[in-house]
C-alpha cells in the first residue's frame, strides 16, 4: 500500500509502507525527540532509496564528427519573486551547456521576468491562484518538458532547477562536457549538494554568482539515491512522457513496465543559496508568509514551517552564530552545524568555476 504521502506520485511510483513500518517508526520519532535530534527518514522512505536501480560505470567516447550526437540540452526554473538572484541563475545554465533556458514565472511582482529575460531566457508565464502548491507546480514543469521535448523531436537533457540551485559539472567540466560523454542507457545523473550561508561580512550583488559572497558551505545530507545525492535534476527525455521527476527534482519516475532508471556513477556539484541579501531575504520570507501570502495562504503545512525556520536561520548566519541555527538535516541536533569554506569540501579540480569571481555573469 503507497503511503498516503505519495498518493499522488506521478505514474503511480512512491514507497510502499509495511504494517510494522508505522510501530517502528513511532519508536524512532521518539528516541530522537528524547535525543534532541531530528527524526531520521521514514522507513519505507529509506527502503525506496535502496530500491533505486542505478548505475551505469562505464563513459562512451563521443563521435567529434557525428552533429546527430551533440547532446541537447535545456534548462527550466521556476519562479516567483527571485529578481535578485535569476539572472546568475539563467547565465549559470548557459555557462554549463545549455543550448535554452526555460524560466516560468509565477506571477511575480517583482522584476524577476525582467532579469530572466535579460540573461537569455525564455520566459513563460504561469499564474496561479498566488498559494504555493508543489503538486501544481510539478505538474506544469513537467508539461514544458513534454511540449518542448516534443517540438524539439529528438531527446533532450533536461536541467532542472530552483532559482537558488546553481549545478556544475564535475571534476572542472561542465555539464555538456560531462553529457556528451555519457553512455546512452543512462537516464539521470545525481546532484551533490553544498548549502551555503551568509556571514557578518555577506554582501550578494544582483547578477553576480551568490558564490563569491556566500563561501560558506556544509554537504547536505539527505539520500535519495543509495550514492547519497539529494536531488536528480539532471535527466534525459528521450520522448514526451517517457520520465518524470518527482516533486523537488529529488526522485525520477518512469511508467510502469518500463526498465529501471539508470543514474550515471558520476555526479553534479550543485551549489544551493536559500539565504542570500539579508534585508531582501527577510522581506520576502515576510511577505510569502502572511496570512494571505503565497505559502501563508497554502495548506502546506511542511514549507510553512520550513519558511519559519529560514527565516529564524537568517539572523543567525549573519551574526556567524552557525551554533544556534535551526537544523533541518534528518538524524542530527535540531540546532547547530559546522560550516566551512566550500572549497575545502570539494576535490581541488572542482575549486575553480567557469564565472569570472567578483565579476557580473
Amino acid at each position: 500500500m503507497k503511503v498516503w504521502e505519495t498518493q499522488e506520485f506521478l505514474f503511480g511510483d512512491g514507497p510502499d509502507a509495511r504494517i510494522l513500518d508505522y510501530p517502528h517508526y513511532g519508536l524512532e520519532l521518539a528516541l530522537a525527540r528524547l535525543r534532541r535530534r531530528n527524526p531520521p527518514a521514514a522507513p519505507w522512505w529509506r527502503r525506496y532509496v535502496r530500491t533505486w536501480q542505478t548505475f551505469e560505470p562505464g563513459r562512451a567516447l563521443p563521435d567529434e564528427g557525428a552533429k546527430e550526437n551533440e547532446p541537447l540540452i535545456y534548462g527550466l526554473s521556476q519562479v516567483w519573486n527571485e529578481d535578485d538572484v535569476i539572472y546568475a541563475t539563467v547565465r549559470n545554465l548557459f555557462l554549463e551547456g545549455a543550448d535554452e533556458v526555460f524560466v516560468l514565472d509565477d506571477a511575480s511582482d517583482d522584476d524577476s521576468a525582467a532579469e530572466a529575460e535579460a540573461a537569455g531566457a525564455t520566459v513563460l508565464r504561469d499564474e496561479s491562484d498566488g498559494k504555493f502548491d508543489e503538486l501544481r507546480r510539478t505538474r506544469r514543469m513537467l508539461e514544458v518538458v513534454d511540449e518542448r521535448t516534443g517540438a524539439a523531436g529528438r531527446p533532450v537533457w533536461w536541467i532542472v532547477v530552483d532559482a537558488d540551485e546553481f549545478p556544475r559539472g564535475p571534476g572542472g567540466a561542465t555539464i555538456r562536457d560531462l553529457v556528451r560523454t555519457l553512455p546512452a542507457s543512462v537516464d539521470t545523473v545525481g546532484s551533490r549538494v553544498l548549502e551555503h550561508y551568509p556571514g557578518r561580512a555577506s554582501a550578494p550583488k544582483p547578477r553576480h554568482h551568490p558564490l563569491d559572497e556566500l563561501p560558506n558551505a556544509r554537504r547536505h545530507d539527505n539520500p535519495s539515491c543509495p550514492a547519497g545525492h539529494w536531488k536528480h535534476q539532471l535527466l534525459r527525455v528521450r520522448e514526451p512522457g517517457s520520465l518524470r521527476f518527482m516533486f523537488g527534482r529529488h526522485t525520477i519516475a518512469a511508467p510502469p513496465g518500463r526498465r529501471p532508471v539508470v543514474e550515471s556513477e558520476a555526479s553534479l556539484l550543485m551549489h544551493h543559496f536559500p539565504l542570500r541579501g539579508r534585508e531582501w531575504t527577510e522581506e520576502k520570507f515576510r511577505l510569502a508568509g502572511s496570512a494571505s501570502g503565497r505559502y501563508g495562504a497554502s495548506s502546506d503545512s511542511f514549507v510553512k514551517r520550513r519558511l519559519e525556520m529560514r527565516l529564524r536561520m537568517l539572523g543567525h548566519a549573519y551574526a556567524e552564530e552557525y551554533h544556534l541555527l535551526p537544523n533541518m538535516f534528518p538524524g542530527e541536533p535540531r540546532t547547530g552545524t559546522s560550516v566551512r569554506d566550500w572549497r575545502e569540501l570539494v576535490p581541488p579540480a572542482e575549486r575553480a568555476c567557469a564565472h569570472e569571481p567578483g565579476a557580473p555573469m
